[in-house]
């Protein structure tokens, strides 16, 4: 007497199926990317009686509005001041592509006027991503990175000592701004330092022309935006 086979080829095909719909549905499926919702306003004026033209352009300026409020909360005042222009013409004339939906939450004709609130879902992922390739920082981790500067420190002159070299050093490291120190090569009469710093090379090589070593002053000789030279009077470190 043959038995009933429970894993005959229809029923195991059924039970595939099931697995595959499963582990898609899993928590292995890729996250969403990163999107805010805003609110905003728009408001447009009705020419020759054009109501839906004035309403398109409601739509459109509360749409350019609700990814300027995104830039807004994710770029400080400091580097909006000075990123208008890029904001103008990069940015804000695309301002379509960073809009996931949006939907008319009010809208209404009003004193010559069409005007619109909208519930937009923004692409903030995709926003950020293009403002950084424009130079402008979003977020506090971007502006961190983008106030940090990194340049070459060279003096010129020979320490007397390793003792003295240390010393140097630790001087270099207590001034404000310079977050480290990092040796380069050691000559005999050129030492090179690289410094990371929130301060730019010309602002630190006027805190080092303040310094004096061993009784001697620092003169700058050169500064620039990647490198400071400075000397010890031309004469190098000698111990006390």
């Amino acid at each position: 007497m043959s038995r009933h086979n429970p894993t005959n080829p229809a029923l195991r095909a059924i039970l595939i199926g099931c697995a595959v719909m499963l582990f898609l549905a899993g928590p292995s499926a890729a996250p969403a990317a990163e999107q805010e919702s805003v609110e905003a306003d728009g408001i447009a004026a009705i020419q020759s009686s054009n109501l839906a033209q004035a309403r398109d352009q409601a739509i459109s300026q509360a749409l350019r509005s609700a990814i300027a409020k995104t830039i807004h909360s994710s770029v400080s005042p400091d580097v909006l001041a000075v990123s208008k222009a890029v904001l103008n013409e990069k940015i804000y004339p695309i301002t379509e592509r960073y809009i996931v939906r949006y939907r008319i939450l009010r809208e209404a004709e009003q004193d010559g006027a069409y005007a619109v609130k909208i519930a937009a879902t923004v692409d903030t992922a995709g926003l950020k991503r293009d403002l950084r390739r424009h130079g402008v920082p979003a977020g506090k981790a971007d502006e961190a990175r983008s106030a940090e500067h990194r340049f070459v420190l060279a003096v010129r002159g020979a320490f007397a000592s390793h003792h003295d070299y240390l010393a140097f050093r630790d001087l270099i490291s207590g001034i404000p701004g310079v977050q480290s120190v990092s040796p380069v090569s050691i000559a005999p009469d050129l030492t090179e330092w690289r410094l990371r710093s929130s301060e730019a090379a010309p602002v630190i090589a006027q805190e080092l022309s303040k310094r004096r070593f061993k009784g001697t002053t620092l003169r700058i000789v050169e500064s620039g935006a990647d490198s400071i030279v400075a000397t010890l009077n031309g004469k190098g470190v000698s111990r006390d």
